[in-house]
C-alpha cells in the first residue's frame, strides 16, 4: 500500500515540488498526469526509495515528526523532490510500487479518483497566462479528509476539543483518501463526494474540451495572496461544494468585486462555514458566516438557509430549474421561455442548493426580500422548488441569479450544476455565457462576442 500527498498543493510551472510519501514496496515511482478532458501523463519520476511511515494525526503536519495520541513517535514521512509540470494545470500524481522485478501495483490511470496511491496538485503558471481563474475547494477536500482517524465532521472520540482542527499536510486533499461521506450514496453518480472527480473534475473536463483558457488555484492561494492572486483575472470561477472560507478569502474576492471584475459560483452550499488557521497548515472551523454578522448572501446572493440538501437518496423527486427573465444575456441561445423547466431530467437541484429569501404569495417573477442579506439588486433568474420537494430549508427554495454593483457576482445554486454540463443543453449554454461575458470566451468565439 502507498500512499502520498503533495506539500505544495499549487507549485509554480518548471518550479519543484515535494512529494511525500509512505510505503510498504521497497521503491515507487511517480507519474504525473494532467486533468483535462480525460488525463493526459506529462511526466515520469526515477525510482524512488520506499519507506514506510505511521499515519499521523488529522490536525499533524505530516511531513514533521510527530507524537501519537499515547505518547508514541510518529516519525515525518520521507519527502521527494521533483520537478514540477512546465504546463499549468490541474495535476494528480499517481504513485506506482515497485521492487527489483519492476512495477509491483498497476493504478488505474483512467481516473483521479481513488483511496490511496494518487494525490492532487495545482500547477499555477509563472505568469498569468488567461482571464478566468479557476479555484478548487482545497480546504473543503480536506473538512471531509478522514486520513488520520478523523475529519471535521467525524471527532466523536477525540478528547477535550468539540471541533479538532485538520492540516493540509497529509494524503487526501481531493483524492488518495477517503471522504467522510463515501457510504453517502449519489445515485446520479458514482464517485465519492467531496472529492476532485465528483465535481470539479467535470468542469475541469467541460472547460478542456470547450478550449477555455484558464488558470488554477486553490483555496490556500487564494487565503494566501489574496488581491494580489486575484488582480490579474476578469473572472473568478468556483463550482460544485465550496463550503469553507476564511477572512482572507471572502474579503479578497469581495474586493475583487468592488473593483468591477467578477464572480461565477456554479455550486452551492458555498462560503457556509467560517474557518481560521491555528499555524500555517491547520485550519478549524469558527461557525457559520451568517453567525458573525457577514450573511453569505452578500458575497454570493444566496445562502443554503433557504436552499437545501437532498442527503442520500432519501428524496429521489428530480428538481430542476423553472425560467423567469427569459430575455435576460444568461439564457441567450438556450430557446427556453418564461415557465419553462430545466434540469429536472438530470435532478439538477441537489444534494445542497442555495436560495434567497422571497415572497412566494408575490410571484413568479419572484423577487428577493433581503431579509437574509441578499443585496437588493440581486436577480432571480430561475427557482428549483426544493420545499414541493420535501426536503428544502428555510423558504426551501434554490435561486440561481445574479447582482451587479461594481463587478458581477453569478450563481447556479446546486452542488450539482457540473453533473448537468454534459446532459442538459440548457445547463451548458448558461455556463458558456457567464464565462464568455463575465470571462473570456474560448479563440474560436471571440470574433463572435461583445464585452461586458
Amino acid at each position: 500500500m502507498i500512499r502520498g500527498y503533495v506539500e505544495q498543493p499549487s507549485p509554480r510551472a518548471g518550479g519543484t515540488l515535494t512529494l511525500r510519501a509512505a510505503t510498504d514496496a521497497p521503491r515507487f515511482r511517480v507519474e504525473l498526469h494532467r486533468c483535462g478532458d480525460g488525463l493526459t501523463l506529462s511526466a515520469k519520476s526515477p525510482w524512488l526509495p520506499g519507506a514506510d511511515a505511521p499515519p499521523h494525526l488529522p490536525a499533524h503536519d505530516w511531513g514533521r515528526d510527530g507524537t501519537g495520541p499515547r505518547g508514541e513517535p510518529l516519525p515525518a514521512w520521507p519527502g521527494h523532490e521533483l520537478p514540477a509540470p512546465a504546463e499549468p494545470g490541474v495535476y494528480v500524481a499517481v504513485l506506482v510500487e515497485g521492487d527489483d522485478d519492476g512495477d509491483r501495483t498497476d493504478p488505474d490511470r483512467t481516473t483521479p479518483d481513488g483511496r490511496e496511491a494518487r494525490a492532487l496538485f495545482v500547477v499555477r503558471p509563472a505568469v498569468p497566462s488567461a482571464r478566468i481563474l479557476y479555484k478548487l475547494p482545497l480546504f473543503t477536500y480536506h473538512a471531509y479528509n478522514v486520513s488520520g482517524g478523523w475529519c471535521l465532521y467525524d471527532h466523536a472520540d477525540v478528547p477535550g476539543d468539540p471541533a479538532p482542527g485538520v492540516s493540509l499536510h497529509r494524503p487526501g486533499g481531493g483524492t488518495g483518501a477517503t471522504p467522510y461521506d463515501v457510504t453517502n450514496f449519489d445515485p446520479y453518480d458514482p464517485t465519492p463526494r467531496q472529492t476532485f472527480v465528483h465535481w470539479d473534475g467535470r468542469f475541469v473536463a467541460w472547460l478542456a474540451g470547450r478550449g477555455y483558457r484558464v488558470d488554477y488555484c486553490t483555496d490556500l492561494d487564494l487565503h494566501r495572496d489574496g488581491e494580489e492572486l486575484l488582480g490579474p483575472y476578469r473572472l473568478l470561477v468556483s463550482a460544485g461544494h465550496d463550503e469553507y472560507w476564511s477572512d482572507a478569502m471572502r474579503a479578497a474576492v469581495s474586493r475583487h468585486v468592488a473593483a468591477g471584475r467578477n464572480v461565477a459560483f456554479f455550486g452551492g452550499n458555498t462560503c457556509w462555514w467560517r474557518i481560521a488557521f491555528r499555524d500555517a497548515v491547520t485550519f478549524e472551523r469558527t461557525g457559520f458566516w451568517h453567525e458573525h454578522g457577514q450573511p453569505e448572501n452578500e458575497l454570493t446572493g444566496v445562502s443554503f438557509r433557504n436552499g437545501g440538501e437532498r442527503d442520500r437518496d432519501e428524496h429521489p423527486e428530480p428538481v430542476g430549474f423553472r425560467v423567469q427573465h427569459a430575455d435576460h444575456w444568461v439564457y441567450a441561445g438556450t430557446g427556453l421561455r418564461d415557465g419553462d423547466v430545466f434540469g429536472r431530467e438530470e435532478c439538477l437541484v441537489g444534494y445542497e442548493c442555495d436560495g434567497a429569501a422571497f415572497d412566494r404569495a408575490a410571484g413568479p417573477p419572484y423577487v428577493p426580500t433581503g431579509a437574509d442579506g441578499t443585496p437588493a439588486g440581486f436577480t432571480i433568474l430561475a427557482v428549483g422548488d426544493c420545499a414541493a420537494a420535501g426536503w428544502g430549508f428555510g423558504n426551501g427554495a434554490a435561486t440561481m441569479g445574479l447582482h451587479a454593483t461594481h463587478g458581477t457576482v453569478f450563481t447556479g445554486a446546486t452542488t450539482d450544476w457540473p453533473r448537468g454540463l454534459e446532459s442538459s443543453a440548457a445547463v451548458a449554454r448558461i455556463t458558456a455565457n457567464v464565462l464568455d461575458r463575465l470571462g473570456e470566451p474560448p479563440p474560436s468565439r471571440l470574433p463572435d462576442q461583445s464585452s461586458s
